[in-house]
């Protein structure tokens, strides 16, 4: 009776470590695309109407909540309007601007998430480096003049996200001082905006 529960308790300890665990995959969605319409705001709205912004990110995870997205986003100005801008001591207008591009990474954190991991909301805090494209007047005055007044600055953005099954709708806030580094455009030229669009995550 004592060698048959011995080989019992053999087979069981056998069959045990012979047992396969498969540990849980954390599938997080890493490609993120954004459309947004973008609203100028105080002193920039005099700048433009309106900008259509397309955004590509790619996520890497630091924290079981917490990721860094890294990407570019680059905008159609709707309706630009011509500025100010110091050309060899003198005062020229510009023509309006017609694109915008910001390249930059944020810090990513979900803030609530469902047990099925399908419904999320998260915020969005990032920094980068952008850039209001400007370009002289076609006129014979310019044509031997080296200036390229395109204007850089750094960007800080604050937003919020909330997703269902990969798809859904985030709003941001920017702010882009954008005669931090050229003392040539307007002083009160302004440099905040707001986004609110749709946002698409996937995997390859």
């Amino acid at each position: 009776m004592n060698k048959l529960l011995f080989i019992v308790f053999m087979c069981g300890s056998v069959a045990a470590q012979d047992t396969i665990v498969i540990p849980k995959i954390d599938v997080f969605k890493r490609n993120i695309i954004e459309l947004s319409y973008g609203i100028p705001l105080g002193e920039l709205s005099d700048k433009y109407e309106s900008s259509i912004n397309t955004a590509f990110y790619v996520r890497t995870k630091i924290g079981k909540k917490q990721y860094i997205d890294f990407g570019a986003e680059l905008s159609g100005i709707v309706k630009g309007r011509a500025i100010e801008y110091e050309i060899e001591g003198a005062q020229q207008l510009l023509d309006g601007s017609k694109s915008a591009f910001l390249l930059g990474f944020r810090y990513s954190r979900f803030l609530y998430r469902s047990k099925n991991e399908n419904f999320h909301i998260e915020s969005n805090t990032g920094l980068g480096w952008k850039y209001l494209h400007y370009s002289l007047p076609e006129d014979e005055l310019f044509e031997d003049v080296d200036v390229k007044p395109t204007l850089h600055t750094i960007a800080v953005t604050q937003g919020m996200k909330i997703m269902f099954y990969g798809f859904g709708v985030h709003c941001s806030y920017h702010y882009s001082p954008y005669t931090l580094f050229n003392s040539k455009a307007e002083n009160s030229f302004g440099g905040a905006s707001f986004n609110i669009g749709l946002s698409g995550s996937w995997n390859f």
